[in-house]
C-alpha cells in the first residue's frame, strides 16, 4: 500500500452542506457523498506510461494464452455470421443501427466496421485483436475508476486484472466481440462511479457510457446509478447524459425488433435460482470447472457455502467508514444478483438447468459479469480491513488469486477453437469464386456456423 493510499480519508462531496441551504440541495450533497468518491486527482506522465504498458501487456496476454492464440486464425459465431458479414455487405450507418437478437450492439458493430476495411484474410486476427484490446481497455478503466473508492493499490490491480484472467471468462468470451458486452456492462458500472479530474476524461465517460448502454440491454439495471450522478456538480453530468441517451436508443431498438428465444420451454424459476448460485458465488470462488466438480459432489451445499464465503468477505465493507465503499459493496451485490437473474430468465433453456449434462458448459458466458460484480463487492470488504499486519497477507492473497487465474487459463482446454481455420475457409471461398460461382460460403466456429459473401470477395 502506498503512502497516498494509507493516508486517504473519507470521500466527501465537493463542498459540505452549508447553513441556509435548501433541503433539496442538502439532500443532493448527502447523496453525492454517500455514493460517489471524491474527484480523482490527475495522473502524471509516468503513470500514463505505465497505463500504456499495462494496456499492451493485457492485450498481448489475451492473444498469447492457448485459447487466445486459436482465435487469431478462427472466427467465432456472430463475429462472422452477423457483425462481419453485415459490415462487408451493408452501409456502415445501416449496420450500426441494426438490432440483432432483439437489441443494439454498437461496440461489436463499430469494431467489425473497422475490421471490414482490412483484407478479408486478416479478419480473424483483426477481430481477435480488437476484442482483446477493448477488454484490456475496460480493465484499465476499472483500475482508474476504483481509485476514489478503494484505498489499496494491490486490490485495485487485482480488480483490473480479474477482467483479464477471471476463470468465468475462459470458455466463450476469449477474444470475440460477440460476448464482449458482459465486460462492457461491468466497466460501465465502474465508470458511473468515477469522478474524473479533467474535461477530456469527462467526455470519455460520456462516450464510454453511451456505447455501453447501446451495446448491452442489461445496462438498464445501472439506471439508478446514472440518475444519481445528477446529484453531483454539473461538470460530472457528462457520464449520466451519455448513458441515458444511449439507453433511450437501446430501448427503441428493443421495442422495434423481435427476438427469437433459445427455447420454447418456460423459465423454471426454482431451477434458475439454483443455477444462479452455482454460476455466481460458486463459480466466483472456485472457477466454473471446479464449480462443476464441487456441485456434482456436494450439490447445493457447495453453492451455499460459497455464498457464505462471499458474504463474510463483504461484511467489513458495511461497517462505518468510507461511505462510497459501503455503497460499492451493496450495489455490486445487487448488480450481481439482478444481472444473473435477468440473464438466466431471459435466455432460459433446459440445458441451463444445473443438473443438465456438463452443468456449466452451456451458457458459461452468463457467469462473467455476475462473478465480476461479486468480486468487486469482495474487494470492497477486503479493502475495509485495517491494520498494517494485514497488508502483507492481502498482497500475498491477491498475488495467489491472480497466479491461479493465469495458471488456469494456460492449463484449461476450454475456449480453444479447433474448427476450420480462417485462412483455409477464405482460400476455399476464393477458389469457389474463381470457378464462377455467384457467391462463396465462409465457414467458421463453432461447427455449423457460416455466412455467404457475393463474388468477387472483398
Amino acid at each position: 500500500m502506498t503512502a497516498t493510499d494509507s493516508s486517504r480519508t473519507e470521500a466527501v462531496a465537493d463542498d459540505p452542506p452549508r447553513p441556509g441551504l435548501s433541503p433539496l440541495i442538502g439532500w443532493r450533497e448527502r447523496l453525492a457523498a454517500a455514493v460517489f468518491p471524491a474527484p480523482a486527482t490527475s495522473a502524471g506522465p509516468r503513470r500514463t506510461g505505465r497505463f500504456l504498458l499495462a494496456f499492451l501487456a493485457a492485450t498481448a496476454y489475451l492473444l498469447l494464452i492457448p485459447a487466445g492464440r486459436t482465435r487469431l486464425n478462427h472466427v467465432w459465431a456472430e463475429d462472422g455470421a452477423r457483425f462481419l458479414v453485415d459490415a462487408l455487405t451493408q452501409p456502415f450507418g445501416t449496420t450500426l443501427i441494426t438490432p440483432y437478437g432483439g437489441y443494439s450492439h454498437s461496440v461489436p458493430r463499430l469494431a467489425a466496421g473497422l475490421v471490414a476495411l482490412l483484407p478479408l484474410p486478416w479478419a480473424a486476427a483483426a477481430l481477435a485483436i480488437s476484442a482483446a484490446a477493448l477488454r484490456a481497455g475496460i480493465a484499465l478503466l476499472v483500475f482508474t475508476a476504483s481509485r476514489g473508492v478503494l484505498r489499496s493499490t494491490p486490490i485495485r490491480v487485482a480488480l483490473a486484472a480479474l477482467v483479464i484472467v477471471i476463470p468465468a471468462g475462459n470458455w466463450e468470451t476469449i477474444n470475440n466481440l460477440t460476448n464482449l458486452h458482459w465486460f462492457v456492462l461491468y466497466g460501465a458500472f465502474w465508470v458511473l462511479l468515477w469522478r474524473p479530474a479533467h474535461r477530456w476524461q469527462q467526455v470519455l465517460t460520456a462516450v464510454v457510457l453511451f456505447l455501453a448502454s447501446t451495446t448491452s440491454p442489461i445496462a438498464l439495471i445501472l439506471t439508478p446509478l446514472a440518475v444519481a450522478r445528477f446529484a453531483l456538480p454539473r461538470r460530472d453530468w457528462w457520464g449520466g447524459c451519455g448513458f441515458l441517451a444511449g439507453l433511450l436508443l437501446q430501448a427503441l431498438a428493443v421495442l422495434g425488433s423481435t427476438r427469437t428465444p433459445y427455447s420454447d420451454a418456460p423459465a423454471d424459476l426454482p431451477a434458475a435460482a439454483v443455477s444462479a448460485l452455482v454460476r455466481g458465488p460458486l463459480s466466483a470462488v472456485a472457477g466454473p470447472e471446479w464449480a462443476m466438480t464441487l456441485y456434482q459432489r456436494f450439490h447445493l451445499l457447495a453453492a451455499v457455502a460459497a455464498l457464505l464465503v462471499v458474504v463474510v468477505l463483504v461484511v467489513p465493507a458495511l461497517a462505518p467508514g468510507l461511505a462510497p465503499r459501503r455503497f460499492l459493496a451493496v450495489a455490486a451485490l445487487v448488480c450481481a444478483a439482478v444481472s444473473m437473474g435477468l440473464e438466466l430468465v431471459m435466455n432460459w433453456t433446459p440445458v441451463l438447468h444445473v443438473d443438465a449434462p456438463g452443468v456449466l458448459g452451456a451458457g458459461q458466458r452468463y457467469s462473467a459479469a455476475p462473478c465480476l460484480f461479486l468480486l468487486a463487492a469482495v474487494a470492497a470488504g477486503v479493502d475495509a480491513l485495517r491494520g498494517r499486519r494485514l497488508i502483507p497477507v492481502v498482497r500475498v492473497a491477491v498475488a495467489l488469486v491472480l497466479l491461479a487465474g493465469v495458471a488456469h487459463q494456460y492449463r484449461t482446454p476450454y475456449g480453444r477453437l479447433g474448427g476450420v481455420p480462417w485462412g483455409q475457409t477464405v482460400a476455399d471461398a476464393t477458389i469457389a469464386c474463381a470457378q464462377g460461382q455467384p457467391e462463396a460460403t465462409l465457414r467458421h466456429d463453432p461447427d455449423g456456423w457460416y455466412f455467404p459473401l457475393p463474388c468477387p470477395l472483398p
